[in-house]
């Protein structure tokens, strides 16, 4: 066994207290100052902001950068992402890549809504946001996240319950979605919740269950009749374009025939206007002429000329001998 007695006992009491102490103190303060040093500055990133708590009291928000606060648990930082878009599912949940849950008692609850005509819809949606002011983010409401999901569902209800299942389910979708995000918006920003909603987007719109078939029955009708209008739409589209070019032919070849007439009968009352000056100045040469004119013109057309004196009585027709059509 080793024996201890060879080891004189160790006495504190002959240890140089004055001189350790002496440099104790600066040893100390020098940690004092590193530590202190080390914890009076925070870095806050390219997308984030924070917000500083001077004894639990709002101090102000700083932006991105390198900043000082008072150390040693005096000034708290608390950092948030303010660049982020954040989602709240309304009616689903994401599990995975690809996976969602639908049929979970609470997701049911959520999506299963009655619209202004007493039917019932499974409406899913997404509310994206972002944090617009920090602080209020922070302290003004007990729980942001719970506020938008409250919100949404009751402004969501209330504008399904106003409309008919077909304006759900089709036409008044969008309509739906600016609407929403509007109140929403409205709502929180009375709340205070620092909240900047950037979209609201309805994921679908489905029947309940046992009135699926039916809905997907009148879907196909509602498809049905829009796409006969569609062909009805081309064919006018087609037909109205060609009937307008007729038309306007129709349009532009009588205006040129009334303008040809017109041009025409405008020449001929000038012709038969210088024609009567000309009656007037003589007018019994002119009438011989005229005659004589006219006559020259119907008689280059006659075959064979009889000339009768008009004093002449009882004139005996003579028979056509040595004629080529009286011989038998």
């Amino acid at each position: 066994m080793p024996r201890y007695d060879r080891y004189p006992e160790f006495d504190f009491s002959n240890l140089p207290w004055g001189k350790i102490k002496k440099a104790a103190i600066p040893i100390i303060i020098g940690i004092v100052v590193i530590v202190g040093a080390f914890s009076s500055f925070f870095t806050v990133k390219a997308n984030e902001e924070a917000v500083i708590l001077r004894f639990g009291k709002y101090v102000e928000t700083m932006g991105p950068g390198l900043h000082l606060k008072l150390p040693f648990g005096v000034d708290k930082v608390l950092r948030a992402e303010v660049k982020r878009i954040y989602n709240e599912e309304f009616g689903f949940r994401t599990i995975g890549t690809g996976s969602f849950d639908y049929t979970s008692p609470a997701v049911q609850a959520e999506s299963l809504m009655l619209t202004g005509d007493l039917n019932c819809a499974n409406v899913h949606w997404v509310i994206r946001y972002k944090i617009g002011n920090l602080k209020d983010y922070l302290f003004n409401a007990r729980d942001v996240k719970d506020a938008i999901r409250g919100v949404s569902q009751a402004v969501m209800r209330q504008l399904a319950g106003d409309r008919s299942i077909d304006e759900v389910l089709t036409i008044g979708r969008t309509e739906i979605e600016d609407a929403t995000r509007a109140a929403v918006k409205e709502l929180l920003d009375k709340f205070g919740c620092g909240i900047d909603v950037q979209a609201v987007l309805l994921k679908g719109v489905n029947p309940p269950a046992p009135v699926k078939d039916a809905f997907d029955a009148v879907n196909q009708a509602v498809q049905l009749r829009d796409k006969i209008i569609n062909e009805a739409e081309g064919q006018k589209n087609k037909l109205l374009p060609a009937a307008e070019g007729k038309k306007n032919q129709a349009i532009k070849e009588a205006e040129g025939y009334r303008v040809k007439r017109i041009n025409q009968a405008t020449g001929d009352t000038k012709a038969f206007l210088v024609v009567y000056e000309e009656y007037k100045k003589a007018e019994d040469v002119t009438r011989r002429r005229l005659y004589l004119e006219t006559m020259a013109k119907i008689l280059s057309k006659c075959e064979k000329l009889y000339i009768i004196d008009e004093e002449q009585k009882g004139i005996l027709p003579m028979l056509r001998l040595g004629e080529e059509g009286d011989k038998k």
